[in-house]
């Protein structure tokens, strides 16, 4: 009975993974497009083949693009994190750790996020010389900071995933100890 309970908290978690990261991706390009438009109009919504679509439903646009472009994540932690949750003695706290892990990656990826909008805002990018040609791109700045989150948010996503992974090891060396 227990090996099934982790049995369908495995498959759960890696589902849940999933829907958590389009989740985060559609919030995420909600939150950059408010900062720059431009950004989804002149850039994204070609690269992903939505430029009518992009243009006469821009916000959905951004977030199904969100969705698409981080789903993967969600399925690679949650497979990562259930089966190193499977080391744990109970689903109890295999759950614990799943969810743990899952936050952690989230964090991080929100703060290094975050710190590359700053990076971008204070003039830092790298492509400051090179930004937006052939683009018509009339804020700049903001298309920059914009560009830089998305770029530090897939850093801290991989940063997020190796601190949750040492961090559900180190849970199970601990519990361990203590049984």
């Amino acid at each position: 009975c227990k090996l099934m309970k982790k049995a369908f908290v495995f498959i759960a978690s890696i589902f849940l993974s999933i829907i958590i990261a389009m989740l985060y991706g559609a919030i995420d390009n909600q939150f950059t497009y408010t900062i720059s438009d431009e950004f989804f109009t002149e850039e994204i919504f070609e690269r992903f083949g939505f430029v009518q679509y992009g243009r006469d439903a821009p916000r959905l646009t951004a977030s199904i693009i969100g969705a698409w472009s981080t789903w993967w994540m969600g399925l690679i932690a949650g497979f990562i994190f259930a089966t190193i949750g499977l080391f744990h003695s109970d689903v109890k706290q295999m759950i614990q750790s799943i969810k743990g892990a899952t936050l952690i990656t989230l964090v991080t990826s929100l703060l290094v996020g975050l710190i590359g909008l700053c990076y971008g805002f204070l003039g830092f990018s790298r492509f400051n010389s090179t930004c937006c040609f052939p683009l018509e791109v009339h804020n700049v700045k903001n298309f920059l900071a914009v560009l830089e989150m998305h770029s530090f948010s897939y850093v801290g996503g991989v940063l997020g995933l190796f601190l949750a992974i040492f961090w559900q090891i180190k849970e199970i060396r601990r519990n361990k100890r203590f049984h």
